[in-house]
C-alpha cells in the first residue's frame, strides 16, 4: 500500500472513532444518520469533523476533541463520563 493511502485510511479510522465517541457521549444520542464521512449535520448546522480534529489534534486527546465538539456545538444535555 502506498504511504499516503495508509495515512488516508488511518485518518478515516480516527474520524470514525471520533464520531463514535460523540455518539456515545450525547444524550439523547445523535441519530447515526446525521453522521457523514467528514461531517456531522445536526441542529441545522454542518460540523466539519475533519477540520475540528486537525485544529485540536496537536494538544488534545481524541476524547477531549469529542467533548470539545459536543460542548461547543451544544450537542448534548449532559455527559457524565471521563475523557
Amino acid at each position: 500500500m502506498i504511504e499516503h493511502e495508509a495515512l488516508f485510511f488511518k485518518n478515516l479510522k480516527i474520524l470514525q472513532d471520533l464520531k463514535f465517541m460523540i455518539y456515545e457521549r450525547t444524550s439523547p444520542a445523535i441519530d447515526f444518520h446525521c453522521f457523514g464521512i467528514l461531517y456531522l449535520e445536526v441542529n441545522q448546522q454542518q460540523i466539519d469533523l475533519a477540520a475540528e480534529y486537525q485544529a485540536l489534534k496537536s494538544d488534545h486527546s481524541l476524547g477531549e476533541i469529542a467533548q470539545t465538539i459536543i460542548n461547543h456545538y451544544q450537542l448534548s444535555q449532559f455527559y457524565s463520563g471521563e475523557y
